[in-house]
């Protein structure tokens, strides 16, 4: 056996053994391969290795800025008035943590449809969401007749529990990601089968980002561009994932990803500053996060991942708020848009409404990933 410093995987098929030695070094992502037969083959990793390899991670870190993003937190914290614009621009855009979202959502779409026919996938999907949906319904049913005098006709609880509501311009249809995110699951088989089938992955994906980009225009002016013009992001991560299934053996230049996720994010800002009154009609807001999510998830995960073992405490800990992070999404938009016009103003208030989002979304979370389990349980035993 080859004596290095390097750490051994194993991997098992029905083919053959191999193993896998990752040398490990900070400035070489060599991955060795070692045959039956000793034979070594060097192969570059993936240039979306560490997108894939810490999309918890990413995840939670995003739901931190999108709920930073929904606080009402005061920003002017600094005695320096340029520090103080920097620090609310930058919480003004922590609404991209979304858009991330999308990106990892993507790739595990991809992966999930590799593994699972399509009645599975679908079942899988299911089960995510509609337990966690209609829970979060039930609140909000009970929580805005009581504490904020909000009534829901029958129509709005049956938009809301079949993910139509927001569709058909319905009131008191909670959270606009969810019923993107279920619309993009229900058209993913077929980019799936898209991207897996074509023999130019790359191209085939820009083509998809195109035509997604094209159905968003007929969206402008419309509240729902902010649902169609994330559609491109969700592409894309779909494209990692295809292309983690065929290793590549160029290395991507951080410098210049950075260098994109800077220009992007700057020209942003000064858009903002002069064209503030199209961005929402035209998706500026949205639109850049094309470049700046993948920039900014690759960045990140390589720094994580160059740190991982000085920092993995923070990581675990991250990683509760990435597992958690469609409840605590729910719960710190309800909390913010129900509570904002009490908390102006008032930052201890406003910091406090925001922690409470994170706990109770992790409470929620794991009290319908215990419960999802023990159903589950159940039924297998009655029907042993």
């Amino acid at each position: 056996m080859l004596r290095t410093d390097s750490v051994i995987i194993t991997h098992k098929n029905k083919k053959a053994r191999k193993i896998y030695s990752l040398k490990k070094s900070e400035h070489c992502d060599i991955l060795y391969l070692i045959n039956l037969r000793g034979t070594i083959a060097l192969e570059q990793k993936n240039v979306y290795y560490y997108l894939s390899k810490h999309r918890t991670t990413l995840m939670g870190i995003a739901i931190l800025c999108v709920v930073w993003f929904h606080s009402a937190v005061e920003t002017n914290i600094f005695p320096v008035n340029i520090l103080n614009s920097g620090f609310t621009f930058i919480k003004n855009i922590g609404y991209g943590g979304v858009d991330i979202f999308l990106l990892v959502s993507g790739m595990g779409i991809y992966n999930s449809l590799e593994k699972n026919d399509i009645s599975k996938y679908i079942k899988n999907r299911m089960v995510r969401i509609v337990p966690t949906w209609w829970v979060y319904l039930i609140l909000c049913i009970i929580v805005g007749f009581f504490a904020f005098n909000i009534s829901f006709t029958k129509m709005e609880i049956l938009g809301f529990a079949t993910f139509t509501g927001y569709w058909l311009d319905m009131k008191n249809q909670g959270n606009w990601y969810v019923y993107a995110i279920m619309l993009f699951y229900l058209i993913s088989p077929v980019l799936h089968s898209l991207l897996k089938n074509s023999k130019n992955k790359k191209r085939t994906m820009i083509i998809l980002v195109l035509i997604s980009l094209i159905v968003s225009f007929a969206f402008f002016k419309n509240n729902k561009l902010i649902v169609f013009s994330r559609l491109p992001i969700y592409i894309i991560g779909m494209y990692v994932s295809a292309d983690l299934k065929e290793p590549r053996e160029k290395k991507i230049n951080y410098f210049l990803v950075f260098a994109l996720f800077a220009a992007t994010l700057l020209s942003m800002a000064v858009l903002s500053k002069y064209f503030n009154d199209y961005f929402w009609s035209y998706g500026l807001w949205w639109y850049p996060y094309i470049i700046i999510a993948p920039t900014v998830s690759l960045l990140i995960a390589k720094g994580i991942d160059v740190s991982e073992e000085r920092i993995n405490p923070l990581i675990k800990f991250i990683d509760i708020f990435g597992k958690s992070s469609l409840e605590i999404l729910l719960v710190a938009v309800y909390l913010y848009n129900n509570f904002k016009t009490t908390i102006v103003s008032k930052n201890v208030t406003a910091i406090i409404v925001m922690l409470s989002s994170l706990i109770i979304g992790i409470l929620f979370h794991y009290a319908i990933d215990y419960s999802t389990k023990l159903i589950k349980k159940h039924n297998k035993k009655a029907f042993n």
